[in-house]
């Protein structure tokens, strides 16, 4: 029985030797070991590539997760950044409107002393018009009215005025 055993284990050896001899030629013959190379080589890329996909996304979680811890930080910040700017805003407007309407009761003050000023002028001018008409009116009335006293006056009156002028000229 011994004997047939090892038979069957030598044949089973011999068989199993042939088959990889086979198995072997098969696979040079068909390029499998590049094939197989090739297979592992984009297993070990693919590994790779989410090796570092993964620590990218656990780097982006990391930041995410960092900055909604500040969020409410940067909300505020920016909304008191928004706040002070209106603030200014609104007290640079303020001033503008202050200097606007300063500007303008300034302007409203001398023109309405100019108005002022041309309503006295004309209003004299034509006071002194009435004036120098109603004046010549009368003084020709009184010289048609006279008998000839007031002519008289009026002329030796002349006559004085050109002799002190006289005077003065020497």
């Amino acid at each position: 029985m011994e004997s047939l055993y090892q038979k069957i284990l030598e044949s089973n050896l011999i068989n199993f030797i042939i088959m990889v001899s086979i198995l072997t030629l098969i696979f040079k013959k068909a390029k499998l070991g590049g094939i197989i190379d090739k297979m592992a080589d984009d297993i070990r890329n693919s590994v790779s590539s989410s090796t570092e996909a993964a620590a990218a996304a656990i780097k982006e979680y990391k930041e995410a997760k960092r900055s909604t811890k500040n969020l409410a930080e940067e909300k505020n910040e920016i909304l008191n950044k928004a706040q002070e700017g209106a603030t200014n805003i609104e007290n640079a407007t303020k001033d503008a409107i202050l200097n606007e309407k300063a500007g303008l009761e300034k302007k409203c003050l001398s023109q309405m002393e100019l108005d002022n000023i041309k309503a006295k002028t004309l209003a004299a001018d034509e006071v002194l018009d009435i004036i120098t008409k109603r004046t010549r009116a009368e003084i020709e009335k009184r010289l048609r009215d006279d008998d000839g006293t007031i002519q008289q006056r009026l002329i030796e009156k002349c006559i004085d005025e050109i002799g002190q002028i006289e005077r003065l000229e020497v």
